[in-house]
């Protein structure tokens, strides 16, 4: 049964319809992205469908910050090949993978994995955020926050902002 984590706190959430395929489970609130790049899913065929970060290959960290979609505003089930709306912008509070009492600030970038010499580990409803970042950034922190275990942050992704309204540049 899909799980419901909203976890749009404020902003315009610039949603777009992402086709996800019948074999993939999405839950409200997971971090989502297009397969546009081979093994991007241990799969070497490219579907530019939307499938969440659980079902990312461990070796795709560049992956995170060319394919990020966004956050999943909808839930879609294992069967049925349907649009989802994913939200592009907007901010977001979600868990921290990292033990609670950690401190945040508005410098801090966030990730939806852990890259490091124990492997890859990559999630689909919590992030890793620190000061340095170097690969797979999804966003940033808005909000200092001082012993959580959440995070406040703004999705970064190449679908985000919304195209200017020139309808009034010829008046």
């Amino acid at each position: 049964m899909p799980t419901h984590n909203n976890r749009h706190l404020r902003g315009a959430t610039n949603e777009i319809m992402l086709r996800v395929n019948g074999g993939t489970v999405v839950n409200v609130g997971d971090l989502m992205f297009i397969d546009a790049t081979a093994g991007a899913r241990h799969s070497a065929t490219i579907t530019y469908a939307g499938f969440p970060a659980n079902m990312c290959a461990s070796n795709t960290h560049y992956y995170f910050e060319s394919n990020f979609a966004g956050v999943a505003m909808s839930s879609s089930i294992s069967g049925v090949t349907e649009d989802i709306p994913v939200a592009t912008s907007g901010v977001f509070r979600f868990p921290v993978t990292a033990a609670a009492g950690q401190t945040v600030s508005p410098s801090f970038f966030v990730s939806g994995a852990s890259f490091g010499a124990n492997g890859t580990s990559i999630f689909a409803q919590k992030v890793v955020c620190g000061p340095v970042l170097n690969e797979g950034r999804i966003g940033y922190c808005v909000r200092a926050q001082t012993a959580t275990s959440t995070v406040d942050f703004i999705i970064l992704t190449r679908f985000s902002g919304v195209s200017p309204d020139v309808s009034y540049a010829a008046a």
